[in-house]
């Protein structure tokens, strides 16, 4: 007994204790205590699935192109893979959640007022006489011509009335329609959109019609530019020869010593891109014999790419449409203009700096390149970058080896305040330097440098409505809402530019027109939104007068150029007007207004048929030939 008690001893344990924990003596846990633990560990276990799912970054690489490595286009291929990738919109799947949650709390439709503001704070004329042709168009360029709906020759007027090429003989009130053709028909395979324009041949013989169409060609749908030539020797008798086709858009042409330049943009559609497919991201020629890619040497893509789109510039012979060069400029997007020797091409862009304090510094940036079209193929000149974004092609002239460009800047800064809830808050806008103003640029081609400029001669905030150059004259009209000065430059010492305006006077014009015998001609708004106003102004020793004006309240007219007749030589301007002071159907007309040095007076008056933007007119021998949509007037003028 001693040995064991003295064994017993040596043990740490009370022998209560281990009688306990004997198994059949244990304390077992209730059902209740175990569901309890498997819940919480499956809490814990969903919690950090959830974390997981709600914070970790959604991904933001493009996808892998180098499959493509070996195609010639891999290099542009890269590039779109990344201007088309859309990466995720939110940073995680929490952002994603807080952001739903926001616009639930933050309806967009409780700022929209009564009238649907939203309410959230923050928020030159060349005149040709060769084998009876006669220039009718205004064009930009003496000798470089622009389509237009309507040419003529010394027995023909020819006006394109949409779809359908009408032939009118010259024969004051016994004018009739001879011929015409229908570009599109029943059965006629294509679907032509309204962008119809043409060019008339220097022998009268040949119609080139350039048309937009959208239609199923093959297997999908796309959008195509068609140059349809016809054979006009016989006006009775028209015939269709030759056709041409391209995919995309139509922008604009010009017609130069027996070529035609084609201007198109091509979109690329990132729902619909396939870089297997080289029509989802290249623009296809069709020359007869099928179609094929925009050639890779042809293809201009800037380093800051900003649009999917091409501008694609083509050569064409006008006799037989054969293509002679081809360039195509990938987030080239804007106004193009053509010279006796070169095409400009715009790009705009943001350009975006950030201070040491958080303040971003934002401008926006023309980008543009010059292309020479005089030999067989185009040929890159260069490019210049300048602050600012132009209104159109009249913003740009070339004289004398120097590009003149008038662009509006519209510098701002601003600073984005991020909040713990991942939205973004940038209601912090303040005005730079003036905010919107206008500028000027003299660009030296031969080196592609600004080599003389005006900054921000206009008053705070305004905008540049429209541009006339002169040779060594400039008009600009600039506006805030309903008022504006015109500004005359005199750019003949680029050393010393001077410049003087009208001041402050009503309304605002959209086009500027150099008028002849030392007067410019305004075309726009009055001093309300419903006048239109056509104005006269001229240069004075101490600025540019107002000399008179037609005011038409409660009219509106188109804003496209060609749209207008311009003729110098008889003080006559034209142009299609919608009035609504008149019953419906007489609200649209035409309207002719002669200057006499002294003011404007309104010669011709009358109802026509059709969109202004369409209507065409012409002045010959004291009479007026109007055309409109299915709709023919003569009117006599003088005599």
């Amino acid at each position: 007994m001693k040995k064991i008690n003295w064994y017993r001893s040596l043990s740490l344990a009370d022998d209560k204790y281990i009688a306990e924990a004997h198994p059949q003596n244990a304390i077992r846990p209730s059902g209740i205590k175990i569901a309890l633990s498997f819940v919480a560990a499956c809490a814990c276990f969903v919690l950090v699935l959830c974390n997981l799912w709600l914070f970790v970054p959604f991904n933001t690489t493009p996808p892998d192109v180098s499959k493509y490595s070996d195609s010639e286009y891999y290099e542009l291929i890269k590039k779109i893979n990344v201007l088309t990738y859309e990466g995720p919109k939110y940073k995680n799947h929490a952002d994603m959640l807080l952001s739903g949650l926001k616009d639930i709390a933050y309806n967009e439709d409780m700022w929209i007022d009564s009238e649907g503001t939203n309410m959230r704070p923050g928020a030159s004329t060349s005149e040709e006489d060769t084998l009876g042709y006669n220039e009718i168009t205004d064009n930009q360029v003496a000798g470089i011509i622009e389509a237009d709906r309507i040419k003529r020759s010394d027995k023909y007027i020819y006006y394109l009335d949409e779809e359908v090429l009408r032939v009118y003989t010259i024969d004051k009130e016994n004018s009739k329609e001879i011929g015409s053709y229908a570009l599109c028909g029943e059965d006629n395979k294509n679907n032509y959109l309204d962008q119809w324009e043409f060019y008339l041949s220097a022998d009268c013989s040949t119609v080139t019609v350039i048309t937009q169409d959208y239609g199923m060609h093959g297997e999908y749908s796309e959008r195509r530019v068609n140059v349809v030539s016809l054979d006009v020797s016989d006006p009775a008798n028209i015939s269709k020869k030759e056709e041409f086709t391209v995919t995309g858009m139509y922008m604009s042409s010009r017609n130069t010593d027996g070529s035609i330049l084609l201007v198109t943009s091509f979109y690329i559609d990132r729902s619909g891109l396939d870089f297997n497919e080289e029509a989802t991201f290249l623009p296809q020629i069709d020359e007869g014999s099928g179609p094929y890619s925009v050639p890779v040497s042809g293809i201009v893509s800037p380093d800051n790419l900003n649009d999917t789109r091409y501008t694609v510039v083509m050569k064409l012979c006008e006799d037989t449409l054969e293509l002679r060069g081809t360039a195509a400029y990938l987030s080239y997007s804007e106004d193009v203009y053509v010279s006796e020797d070169h095409v400009f091409l715009t790009h705009v862009y943001a350009d975006e700096k950030e201070n040491e304090d958080g303040w971003i510094t934002k401008n926006s940036m023309t980008e543009i390149s010059c292309l020479s079209y005089g030999g067989d193929s185009f040929e890159a000149e260069g490019s210049i970058t300048v602050k600012g974004y132009l209104k159109d092609q009249w913003s740009m002239d070339e004289y004398e080896d120097v590009l003149r460009v008038f662009a509006t800047t519209n510098e701002s800064t601003y600073r984005e305040t991020y909040y713990e809830n991942g939205t973004v808050s940038a209601d912090m806008i303040i005005p730079a330097t003036g905010g919107t103003n206008a500028s000027l640029y003299c660009i030296d081609l031969s080196t592609f440098e600004v080599i003389a400029s005006v900054m921000n001669f206009a008053p705070p905030e305004e905008e540049i409505r429209s541009v006339r150059f002169d040779g060594e004259a400039a008009y600009v009209c600039t506006s805030i809402q309903l008022s504006d000065p015109v500004f005359f430059f005199d750019l003949s010492d680029l050393d010393n530019i001077s410049y003087k305006d009208t001041g402050t006077i009503d309304g605002f014009s959209t086009s500027l027109i150099n008028f002849g015998n030392g007067h410019l001609l305004g075309i726009g708004r009055g001093d309300d939104w419903n006048t239109l106003k056509v104005e006269v102004y001229e240069e004075t020793e101490n600025g540019v007068a107002s000399v008179c004006s037609y005011e038409n309240t409660e009219a509106v007219c188109s804003e496209e150029y060609k749209s207008y007749y311009v003729d110098r030589k008889n003080q006559l301007f034209g142009f299609g007007a919608v009035e609504y002071n008149y019953s419906a159907d007489t609200a649209i007309r035409y309207i002719l207004l002669h200057f006499d040095g002294y003011e404007l007076l309104e010669l011709v008056n009358v109802p026509l048929k059709g969109d202004p933007l369409n209507m065409r007119g012409v002045y010959i021998d004291g009479y007026m030939y109007i055309f409109g949509h299915d709709d023919f007037k003569v009117e006599k003028v003088f005599g």
